[in-house]
């Protein structure tokens, strides 16, 4: 199996955002960039892990924890650590032990991992960064949780979905927080076909609240390499104002050189 990987990330427009607070891994590389222009690479290892991480912008230095959080996760994944919601425990302890005090204190990212092996696809995230996967017959599946207020609600039959609700509701009610006392927040996990012809998508809000479910499918032609779709995708992006930061990973299987 050979994977074309193809990543961006860009710092956002908004006064709002002076420093980059996303952070992402392409399986090789660690990326905290004010302007990382699209680039991609193959891989053909048997064991494929590649992540995003996004600062929470209320807290005090989310930067810092959205680059902490994954420079343990890639340690932990290079040093053999298995891929399951027991790493994500252990990753949020770290990032206390190195933030967890003083002015750094309360800071806290999302994170969204993928790890692929084979026909199999595995997905964990905690907060509001997605994964995608774009069947060959080109139907979009959210593999992701969103760990916001409203979709909590659903959940225990105090909201319902469809409606519009104040954007109050949209804020995350999990994430991995630098403070040793916040310890209950949710990581999803799950297990899904990666089959020949199949795609996925890992990618921070400021690509999925800036361009809406529709506008994604459109913008993702079938049959375009991996980094042709995140160029179009970075450039939709840009062109809607990029207000926020934003990173993304378009994972495929290799049909030529990318």
């Amino acid at each position: 199996m050979i994977l074309d990987i193809a990543y961006t990330q860009h710092q956002g427009r908004d006064w709002r955002y002076p420093v980059q607070q996303d952070t992402l891994w392409n399986g090789v590389e660690v990326f905290q960039a004010r302007n990382l222009r699209p680039a991609c690479h193959q891989t053909a290892a048997d064991v494929v892990t590649l992540a995003v991480t996004d600062g929470v912008g209320s807290s005090p230095h989310a930067e810092r924890a959205s680059r902490t959080v994954m420079e343990e996760l890639a340690a932990a994944i290079q040093g053999g650590a298995s891929f399951g919601t027991g790493l994500v425990r252990r990753i949020h302890g770290r990032l206390c032990d190195r933030l967890a005090t003083g002015e750094t204190i309360g800071s806290a990212t999302t994170l969204a991992a993928v790890q692929i092996q084979g026909e199999r696809c595995t997905v964990m995230n905690v907060g509001d960064s997605r994964v995608y996967r774009i069947a060959t017959d080109g139907v979009w599946q959210q593999l992701s949780h969103d760990h916001t207020v409203l979709n909590g609600m659903i959940a225990r039959g105090e909201a319902e979905e469809g409606e519009e609700y104040a954007n109050i509701y949209n804020m995350l009610d999990s994430c991995l927080a630098a403070d040793n006392e916040d310890t209950d927040f949710d990581i999803h996990r799950c297990v899904t076909p990666f089959l020949p012809g199949d795609a996925l998508l890992v990618c921070t809000d400021g690509v999925h609240d800036t361009l809406d479910s529709a506008s994604l499918q459109q913008l993702v032609v079938r049959g375009t390499p991996a980094l042709g779709r995140a160029q179009i995708l970075r450039k939709a992006v840009l062109m809607a104002g990029a207000p926020d930061n934003f990173s993304l990973i378009f994972i495929a299987r290799a049909a030529r050189a990318c």
